[in-house]
């Protein structure tokens, strides 16, 4: 069966008007209230039976599950309106039937089910992958070449989120996008099982999270953070904990910024650079990522629980010093950078800048024996 007889039907009125109540339902007060107090995977599954439970979503929403679950049953395919079997000959054109908002929950630590599972949602739609719940000898549960296949294929934009919230927040946006501004392609979000430390932002900042990247902690007064600290999903965690040693031990001053999607900031920013390339005459476009860090010459440390090269995607986009960290970019390789050598590496950036001794950096990497 081709991709061709696999499209789904155009996007119309009734496909808006689908994905205008699935948002509705999704900014109830107790969906909210549960996602903000949850993982990103507990957000999901919330989402999930919010929507299923509603009767004015009924036949407004494909939920697609082909994920064990928690309970370690085996994949059973599922739509919200009851069992399919062979589900994809569902989604053929037909001059009767509108396109409506499709997740698709699944668990794959490889590129090839990964590709079977959008080849059958025709490329379209919100696809889950909770691998990163399942132990597995991988980072992030998922084999190496997955996050870079999906950082190269320009029709998908893949999401880390750090928390409940962050995946309410991108869930909502993709919906508005895909199936209300009819935007292509198809949206990828990674799910982890671990509650996240992190302050709750306000609905404001969060909202940017579908843009790739929002705040989460700033340094109050007038001075410029020493400096600025990224991390993506179960990351993020790990990059507050070491702004907090850098502040408790080495008196420096963190600003940190969650970013789910390193590929989206990446992609913005040669959007942008094309677009200003064609267009000489008109006001410059500005990527989120330089709207966000600005032209400060705090230096900025990326990290992320993939391998280095995801991070390292936004670098050219950034005016100060950078530095990208993951899971292969130490001794302790397949793990990703703890606290203390994210401490120890700000300071080493930091020294090489010239703001702090050298031997200050020299004695974190003592102190933390990291040698």
């Amino acid at each position: 069966m081709s991709l061709e007889n696999l499209r789904p039907a155009a996007v119309t009125q009734q496909t808006r008007q689908a994905a205008a109540i699935c948002l509705e339902t999704l900014a109830a007060e107790d969906v909210e209230r549960n996602c903000f107090a949850g993982s990103p995977y507990h957000a999901v599954q919330t989402i999930v039976q919010a929507l299923e439970q509603n009767k004015l979503t009924n036949g407004k929403v494909w939920v697609v599950k082909a994920s064990p679950g928690k309970s370690g049953a085996a994949p059973q395919p599922a739509h919200q309106a009851g069992n399919i079997s062979a589900w994809p000959l569902w989604f053929r054109d037909s001059a009767n039937r509108s396109e409506v908002p499709l997740l698709y929950l699944l668990r794959s630590e490889s590129v090839a089910r990964l590709r079977a599972a959008i080849f059958e949602a025709a490329e379209r739609g919100i696809v889950f992958n909770d691998a990163e719940t399942a132990a597995s000898r991988w980072p992030k549960s998922v084999q190496p070449a997955v996050p870079l296949w999906l950082a190269n294929r320009l029709n998908c934009i893949p999401y880390d989120p750090a928390s409940g919230q962050e995946a309410l927040a991108i869930l909502r946006s993709a919906l508005h996008a895909l199936y209300i501004n009819n935007e292509p392609g198809f949206c990828y979000l990674t799910l982890h099982d671990d509650d996240c430390q992190a302050p709750i932002p306000a609905q404001a900042n969060v909202h940017d999270a579908y843009k790739g990247m929002y705040r989460i902690n700033a340094v109050s007064g007038p001075r410029a953070p020493d400096v600025r600290l990224l991390g993506a999903g179960k990351a993020l965690e790990t990059v507050i904990q070491a702004a907090a040693l850098l502040q408790a031990e080495w008196n420096i001053t963190s600003e940190v910024w969650s970013c789910p999607s390193y590929t989206r900031l990446a992609r913005d920013g040669y959007e942008s650079e094309h677009w200003n390339t064609l267009h000489p005459l008109s006001p410059k476009r500005t990527p989120h990522i330089q709207a966000c860090l600005g032209s400060g010459q705090s230096p900025v440390l990326a990290v992320t629980g993939y391998g280095q090269h995801i991070a390292n995607q936004i670098g050219g986009f950034v005016s100060a010093r950078f530095v990208a960290m993951g899971n292969d970019c130490h001794s302790a390789a397949r793990r990703p950078p703890g606290a203390q050598w994210i401490a120890a590496l700000a300071l080493k950036t930091l020294s090489d800048e010239g703001t702090v001794p050298k031997r200050l950096a020299e004695h974190a990497v003592k102190r933390y024996s990291l040698a």
